[in-house]
């Protein structure tokens, strides 16, 4: 059994919307979320990946439903927890993973790249919790007239923050701002949606994705020596001096996807190998 993958945690008969599933962390998740029994909306604005993933979670053996748009549209997020009630009949889980980078330093940065973060990381997140929300609120005000708290059930919302967001990064601002902006929307929104028994939580993962992997903060390195100085660097700054692979994060969304996580909300997880000692 591989904990760091989650395995062993069952989420038999639950839904997920997860956005950004097209590649890297979100179509880990999906797969991950699939294998443990949960039926998953996959959402990206690549059709060609988005079908890909939901090929990966119907192999399987689990359900799964491609909505193609942007994250940062409210009509889309809509649609999302629309499509995830219809499908499926309820919505149980979202995982906001969506998510574009635009390195440059600040004085070297165009204002619509600025914008473009700040949509699909905080704008698309902002959206999908508030559609999530607003579905959830009034179902839950009729369990509580009808169930027993012993049986209260939980609903999750699981937000991706990162190193830059929490500890600022050069050649980032808009992506550090967008990210720190999560952390404090986790955060209200864990004490507003509280009593409607929504655990809302974030993850700040590494892992070898395709953003990750060709992103150099802005520096713009060639292949070469400085390039390869700069990779090293990165590890380095991993207490356990290894960067995961997408799919060995998954545990910890299965952790806050699933009961094990009831007790625990408004926090920040750093998924990271140490490198935020």
């Amino acid at each position: 059994m591989n904990l760091a993958q989650g395995e062993g945690m069952q989420l038999s008969g639950k839904s997920a919307i997860v956005t950004g599933a097209g590649g890297g962390i979100g179509q880990a998740v999906a797969e991950a979320y699939g294998r443990a029994g949960a039926s998953i909306i996959v959402n990206d604005i690549s059709k060609e990946a988005a079908h890909e993933t939901a090929m990966k979670v119907e192999a399987v053996g689990a359900r799964a439903v491609v909505i193609l748009g942007p994250v940062g549209d409210e009509l889309v997020a809509q649609s999302l927890t629309e499509a995830a009630v219809s499908e499926f009949g309820h919505l149980d889980i979202l995982v906001n993973t969506a998510g574009i980078v635009r390195d440059r330093m600040i004085h070297n940065m165009e204002f619509e790249e600025l914008v473009d973060v700040l949509t699909v990381h905080l704008i698309g997140t902002w959206c999908n919790c508030r559609a999530a929300l607003r579905h959830w609120r009034p179902l839950i005000k009729q369990e509580d007239a009808v169930l027993d708290p012993a049986n209260a059930r939980f609903r999750k919302i699981i937000n991706v923050t990162s190193l830059s967001g929490l500890r600022g990064n050069a050649g980032q601002s808009n992506y550090a701002a967008a990210k720190a902006g999560i952390v404090g929307l986790t955060k209200t929104l864990a004490r507003e949606a509280g009593p409607l028994r929504v655990n809302v939580n974030a993850i700040a993962p590494l892992a070898r994705t395709a953003m990750t992997e060709s992103n150099d903060y802005g520096l713009h390195l060639p292949p070469g020596p400085p390039r390869e100085a700069f990779l090293k660097a990165r590890l380095e700054r991993s207490a356990l001096r290894w960067i995961a692979e997408p799919d060995q994060v998954t545990g910890a969304f299965l952790f806050f996807a699933s009961p094990a996580s009831d007790y625990i909300t408004g926090q920040v997880l750093n998924v990271d190998g140490g490198a935020n000692i």
